[in-house]
Order: structure tokens, then sequence, then C-alpha cells
């Protein structure tokens, strides 16, 4: 290819060069996904042999650590690419115990089949109110009665503190230069993001869409627990163990674990 021609791609692509290429090679990244499963497993209260649905489970990393604990996991994400990485790493590795699976969050089928379900990396918020409602909804259906469920979101309060400072973000990798620009809408509480990667070639690459993630305070996901059925337990402002409550002292990261309640709507 010539200099500076520049090639279009859908998710599906983008999301194995940032779950896979780009995320290998992030600093301290394999400490991070210790102590994110340590913090989970405590959090949840998990014990070897229940199961376990990972949604939007990217790269599939913490559905192999979580395997590892005993657990039976059931790996869930939209993008091909993401699927036949994760079931061709858990095959090298001969990890039995988690499987991995194509699907969308927003069409999910299962019906109480699962002891825990979690949503990690802030792979929660990206449709708009109805549509984010109906993904906890399904959550809330997955799980068996008294099923567990764990959410990873960003803070607004913090999230917006750092993007008015980095609005841009350009990053020099091995493998080219990535180039994120985001902006907030203060009447949704949506974050943009627009992605550009140029690879050492001088090709660079764009999506044919850009990113939308719904912002969601504590009160406004306490409603929506409560609509989905489910009890919110705890709120926790980072991964630190023994956990930190969420508040003014402590939100780096806003993750919420609560439990199914009675029935579910069908």
């Amino acid at each position: 290819m010539a200099i500076n021609d520049t090639v279009v791609h859908d998710w599906d692509w983008w999301a194995y060069q940032f779950r896979v290429v780009h995320r290998q090679g992030i600093e301290g990244i394999d400490a991070w996904d210790d102590r994110l499963v340590a913090f989970v497993v405590h959090a949840l209260g998990l014990r070897p042999g229940e199961r376990l649905l990972d949604l939007a489970c990217g790269s599939g990393v913490h559905a192999r650590r979580l395997a590892r604990c005993g657990l039976d996991v059931v790996g869930l994400d939209v993008a091909p690419s993401l699927v036949r990485y994760c079931t061709g790493q858990a095959a090298a590795e001969g990890l039995e115990g988690v499987t991995f699976v194509e699907g969308d969050m927003r069409t999910l089928t299962y019906r109480e089949e699962f002891d825990a379900v979690v949503v990690l990396s802030t792979s929660f918020g990206f449709f708009d109110d109805e549509t984010n409602q109906r993904v906890l909804d399904s959550i809330a259906r997955a799980l068996k009665p008294s099923g567990r469920v764990l959410l990873q979101l960003l803070d607004p309060v913090t999230f917006i503190e750092w993007l008015t400072q980095s609005a841009t973000h350009r990053e020099e990798r091995a493998e080219g230069v990535y180039l994120t620009e985001s902006w907030f809408d203060p009447a949704t509480f949506v974050c943009h993001s627009l992605f550009r990667f140029t690879d050492d070639d001088g090709v660079t690459h764009l999506w044919s869409d850009h990113e939308r993630i719904r912002i969601y305070t504590l009160p406004e996901l306490r409603r929506m627990f409560d609509q989905a059925g489910l009890e919110m337990r705890a709120a926790y402002g980072d991964m630190s163990l023994p956990p930190v409550a969420y508040g003014p002292d402590c939100h780096g990261q806003m993750i919420v674990v609560g439990k199914r309640i009675g029935s579910v709507q069908t």
C-alpha cells in the first residue's frame, strides 16, 4: 500500500486491534488483570464449581483466569475475531472449564443458568437508556435465584475530570500510532470517542462508526437494578482488597455488586 492510504473497518477489526494487539502492550496489564480477578472472586464470593457468564469478555483474559479458579465460565462477545482468539488461547493452554461464544448482549436468551454474571472493563452502557436497561433485565433473567452480578464502570466525576484534561489522546506503540478524540455531552451523559490508528506502513485505519458510552451515576444504577429485579448490595471505588466503599474518598472507578431477588420479568 502507498503511504497515507486510508482503510475503514467495522467493529470486529477494531475489537481485535484494541482488545488483543493494543492491550498486550500495556505496561503492568498482567498484574492489573490478576488484581481484578482476585477482587471479583472476593466481591462475589465465588466458589469452585459455580457457573459464571463473562459478558463482553473481550480477549478472554479474565474468563480464563476465572476458569483457573475452578469456575465453569462462559465468555460471550459480539466480535467474531475475539471469540476465535479466545477459543484458540484456551485450547493452546489446555484449559478446561471455559467456553467462548459469539453473541450480542442485547439479545441474551439465557434463563436461570448462571450463579454469577460479570461485565468488566467498562463494557456496560454502549446503548441508549432503554436498551441498557434491557441488557440489565436480561442479566437478571440469566441468573439463578439469588445469583450475583458485578459491573465494573467508569466513575462519572473522575472520568469527566480526566476528559477535560485530555480530550485528544495520542499514543505511540510498536505497531503504530493510536489517536483517540473524545467529547462528553452533558445533556445526555454520553461520552463519544473517535478512533484512528496509523500503522508502521503509513496506513491510517478508521472505524465506520464511533463509540458511545452512557456514564451512569450510582442513584441511576440503583433505579435500574430495582427495575430489573436486582438488589444492589454494595458499591466500591476501586479494586482494593479488602474492598473500599464507593464515596467521596474513593471513586477512581465504580464497581457495583448486586443479587437477583425473587422472580424477574420473562
